[in-house]
This record gives C-alpha cells, structure tokens and sequence, in this order.
C-alpha cells in the first residue's frame, strides 16, 4: 500500500510540474462579443455572451464565475456563469450563457448614454471572479478587476476553425 501511495504522489508531481509549464501561461481570449441580451422583468436579464479561448494546454473548467460591470464608476449589473468545460489543444468559440441582475441603485436607462456620442465602452468596466480548475480538480480561484469592455469587445479573432 506504501507502494502504491507513493506511485501515485510521484505520478501528481510529474503531471502538475508538467502543467506548469509555458503552455498554461500562453492561455488566450481570442475573442469576445454579446450575442444576446434579453430583459427578464425590470431588474434582471439573460444574456449570452461568445468567447474564443486558445488553450495550447491540457483541458481545465471554469467555475462558481461571478462578474460586475461598472457605468462611469458604479455597479451596474452582476452577473453569473454555470460551469465552463475548455478543450485542451484547442481553438475554440464558447458560448455562455449568463444570468444578470441590475445593481440597486443603479438607473438601467443610463445605459442608453452609450448609444450618445459623448460615451464609449470605456465608461464600462468589468471584474471576474471564478475558479479554475484541471478536470480532476486541483485548481485555482482568479480574479481579474477593472478591465475596461472596450479591450475586451475589441479582440481580435484569432481562433482557427476545427476540421
């Protein structure tokens, strides 16, 4: 039984010093855009979002992801993801659908300012929570804050497309 405990410890040390790898930093979004975004009610929404990812490395899933949007330096809207299964080797579109919520406080109609001359997506800004983890599940909780829409509605596309 020692044996064996100590096959599989130095197995997981091979495989997660072969995970550290270059490849797990060269982890992309590619690509960003809405697809759809449809009111439910006063305060609520759903929306659909598209994202390429090129992931050189193994396959790994997205968890417990939680995101806020900022207007001008407010919150504005929150919104959830169920979970998100990314290929491994792979270029590839996702698409993830969201559950949104206007923040209290927060008047919907100064959203329409957007479609004004005088603003940009600049005004909106994003944060993400998630975890991420390899499909056995030893992972990693991320966090990414104020990243201004623009960078991210602006990506280039740079995914292939599968055979």
């Amino acid at each position: 039984m020692k044996r064996l405990c100590t096959f599989l410890l130095l197995a997981l040390t091979l495989v997660l010093a072969g995970c550290q790898g270059r490849s797990l930093k060269d982890i992309k979004v590619t690509s960003a855009r809405i697809v759809s975004i449809v009111p439910e009610g006063l305060t609520d929404l759903s929306a659909l979002v598209e994202v390429g990812i090129h992931n050189p490395s193994v396959a790994f899933e997205v968890t417990d992801l939680i995101g806020l949007a900022r207007f001008e330096g407010k919150d504005a809207l929150s919104v959830t993801a169920d979970q998100l299964i990314v290929a491994g080797h792979s270029d590839q579109l996702y698409q993830i659908p969201l559950k949104g919520h206007i923040e209290e406080g927060f008047n919907p109609f100064r959203l329409l300012r957007l479609l004004g001359s005088e603003s940009s997506l600049d005004d909106v800004t994003v944060s993400f929570k998630g975890r991420v983890a390899l499909r056995g599940g030893i992972g990693k909780n991320i966090e990414m804050e104020d990243i201004p829409l623009s960078t991210l509605i602006n990506l280039p596309e740079q995914h292939e497309e599968e055979p």
